[in-house]
């Protein structure tokens, strides 16, 4: 009866090794036990959360809060040399560190809308929510 027992597990390690080999063309065993194997892989494999590492969080609040004093600072100072420039390019650097920010947050990203005060708006809103601040 042993003798058994020790050819069912070889055959059933050789039906598994042949699932796992790669093959120019799937033999008739593999085709037939592929989608059990695709299954048990599937529900085995764990779902990684992906943590965001504190200080390059920290990093990135620091910075936004930086940067939100700068376009304070270029909206009211009345006199400033090239002002709708800096502002642009202040504001461009923003909404990059507020795309990194959701991304680290882990919000989804609103691709289809372009960048705009809305957008930033909204994406400030949803960093609020997840306890965000600069």
């Amino acid at each position: 009866m042993e003798w058994l027992a020790v050819l069912f597990l070889f055959l059933f390690l050789c039906a598994l090794l042949d699932a796992v080999l790669p093959h120019s063309k799937p033999s008739h065993l593999r085709r037939w036990l592929q989608p059990s194997i695709d299954r048990l892989i599937r529900r085995r494999r764990r779902r990684r959360c992906v943590e965001a590492d504190p200080f390059a969080t920290l990093w990135v609040q620091t910075r936004l809060g930086h940067l939100a004093g700068e376009i304070r600072r270029i909206e009211t100072t009345p006199r400033i040399y090239a002002r709708a420039h800096r502002l642009k390019a202040v504001e461009a650097a923003y909404d990059d560190l507020l795309d990194e920010a959701c991304r680290l947050a882990g919000v989804p990203s609103e691709a289809d809308l372009e960048r705009s005060e809305e957008k930033r708006w909204l994406e400030e809103r949803e960093l609020a929510s997840r306890g965000w601040s600069w």
